[in-house]
């Protein structure tokens, strides 16, 4: 079990419930009320609603939670940190990293309002049930571009465990994939949406500097290579882009006390790895070739890895995310064409390839690469929902030949010859 935790190494303090005086249940009714009313996010418009796929989806998502506050006191869990500040965090500024952010938060929601271990794992499941919300408003609206209804299998990717129970939990996931899925959603209409994309990189910055430069990265790169992107765009954005790469770079630099050079990232990038050798589970990563260093943050566990009940559900997530990944590759040619057509597709497929090399690089845990690789496995979910659903528009209306037409101003995909 300690394999596929995905803590953080062990703060050797014992777990117990605290319920602050207060009484707390203000706290956990404010989570489950953002996490209902978020079905009005996913789905804006009344003729499309399906509240029994959002129900299911939320409870689902209220069970991982609970699940996870169950195994926090089995299991070396970083939430405990966040609502104990065993190490007096509070005492440090709340923008020295994403964990100081976090324990700030969690302690100013307690100072406040109370609250038990429970009652604030309940509150922050709401983030991780609005980047849910957030992904079936894109699903929408990509399927609403091609006339049609969002499919069961895509459908389906929003029960894929690792989605609700890395982001049920305290902790950063929740609001991290919060944060990812708000710029997956602006990037369907960047020019209209900017504004939220830029919400989402401040989030992003909060909680995990690096992430947040391979967004606005991400975001930058296709104003320089998308057809979409009108030269007027590029000249008003681009310094823009660039601007806050360099901002969001160097935040990144002082993060992690990195020098600018090959030899810092190296060992950067050693230590990391390194840390396999004391927290289990990651001595046989670091020395893999890298290859198989990708494989394994991204199918391992895979059924003989790890026993147990954990085990065997990491294991068919990982089955999925095999066949979803086996999928967009036999698509590899329409999608090549999507991503030099669709900013937002662009968007996606630069935003999860960085993640998921950076985080093959330094991952020295399954737990911990089962529970970061979600970042990058959110973006991947909006390219397979979108080839899935353009190739159902393709076999619809025998236009295989044809080239999606991004709507003016829109930047989404459309009906070919539209």
């Amino acid at each position: 079990m300690a394999g596929l935790s995905g803590a953080e190494p062990p703060c050797g303090v014992e777990i117990n419930e605290n319920h602050g005086g207060r009484p707390g249940m203000i706290v956990s009714l404010l989570g489950l009320v953002v996490s209902l009313f978020a079905y009005l996010i996913a789905y804006p418009h009344p003729d499309q609603r399906r509240f029994d796929i959002y129900i299911a989806v939320f409870a689902v998502h209220v069970l991982c939670a609970i699940a996870y506050w169950l195994m926090s006191f089995e299991e070396a869990m970083d939430a405990f940190t966040y609502y104990r500040d065993p190490y007096g965090f509070m005492r440090e500024s709340a923008l020295k990293s994403g964990t100081y952010f976090i324990v700030h938060v969690v302690q100013t929601v307690r100072n406040t309002l109370g609250g038990s271990f429970l009652d604030h794992f309940l509150l922050f499941q709401c983030f991780g049930m609005l980047a849910l919300a957030l992904l079936i408003r894109s699903f929408g609206e990509i399927a609403e571009s091609l006339g049609m209804r969002i499919p069961w299998q895509v459908y389906a990717t929003m029960f894929l465990p690792g989605l609700h129970f890395w982001s049920a939990g305290i902790g950063k996931d929740g609001p991290m994939l919060m944060a990812i899925s708000l710029s997956l959603w602006a990037s369907i209409r960047i020019f209209r949406r900017l504004p939220w994309m830029v919400v989402a990189v401040v989030i992003m910055v909060l909680i995990r500097t690096h992430i947040a430069a391979i967004a606005v990265l991400a975001a930058a790169t296709p104003l320089v290579f998308s057809k979409q992107m009108s030269n007027k765009a590029r000249i008003l954005l681009t310094p823009v882009a660039v601007a806050a790469l360099v901002y969001v770079v160097m935040r990144t630099v002082e993060r992690f006390n990195l020098q600018l050079d090959a030899d810092s990232f190296s060992d950067f990038v050693e230590n990391q790895q390194q840390n396999g050798e004391h927290h289990g589970s990651g001595a046989n990563l670091q020395e893999l070739i890298f290859p198989l260093k990708v494989w394994s943050l991204l199918f391992r566990p895979f059924y003989v890895d790890s026993p147990g009940m954990m085990g065997i559900a990491a294991s068919a997530e990982n089955t999925v995310l095999l066949g979803i990944f086996a999928y967009i590759g036999y698509q590899w040619r329409l999608m090549l064409k999507l991503l030099l057509h669709v900013y937002y597709l662009a968007y996606a497929a630069i935003f999860s390839s960085v993640v998921i090399v950076a985080l093959a690089l330094v991952n020295y845990n399954l737990g911990l690469g089962q529970r970061q690789k979600m970042m990058a496995v959110v973006a991947v979910l909006v390219i397979f929902g979108s080839v899935f659903m353009y190739k159902r528009y393709l076999r619809s209306v025998g236009a295989a030949a044809q080239l999606p037409i991004a709507v003016e101003g829109t930047d989404q995909l459309a009906p070919a010859g539209a």
